[in-house]
């Protein structure tokens, strides 16, 4: 009997001290981004040269999280009649249109993620507001089927 709880002890020690050291498991924070090839990548570090977004306990996974915005500035050594507005703000556009698709990107594999979930497991377990869990009601996950397939529609496509 003595030999059986001195195993268990090991064991719950053992898992407990991986855990620990898992730097997944002991990771506060990590930061996601797109890369020139629309590989989306992770990191415990913010990267060089790329927008990354910080996901952490109060920014989550697929929470659009607006990045602070460069002003368009103006060149000094130009005069007024010769300021070009268009080109002035074709960056802006352009990082705009980056921005835009790679949320696009991390919407799509969201709603790829949360209906291959859907449609793996018969029951759904799911938080509600007051941190409390339940199971999904049949219709409920067939709502939520739907609204992935439309995530799917919306930002899967080319």
């Amino acid at each position: 009997m003595y030999k059986l709880k001195y195993i268990l002890i090991i064991i719950i020690f053992a898992t407990a001290s991986l855990l620990a050291a898992n730097p997944t498991v002991a990771a506060q924070a990590y930061y996601t981004w797109v890369d020139e090839n629309g590989v989306t990548n992770y990191s415990q570090r913010n990267p060089q040269g790329y927008e990354a977004r910080r996901v952490s306990k109060t920014h989550k996974f697929g929470e659009q999280v607006y990045l602070e915005q460069r002003p368009v500035t103006t060149p000094t050594n130009v005069a007024p009649d010769q300021i070009d507005p268009d080109a002035l703000v074709a960056e802006r556009v352009a990082a705009e249109t980056r921005r835009v698709a790679a949320t696009k990107r991390s919407n799509c594999e969201i709603g790829k993620k949360n209906l291959t979930n859907l449609q793996a497991f018969s029951r759904v377990r799911v938080s509600n507001d007051d941190g409390t869990t339940r199971i999904l009601a049949p219709s409920e996950k067939s709502a939520r089927m739907e609204t992935a397939r439309q995530v799917i529609r919306e930002n899967c496509s080319g």
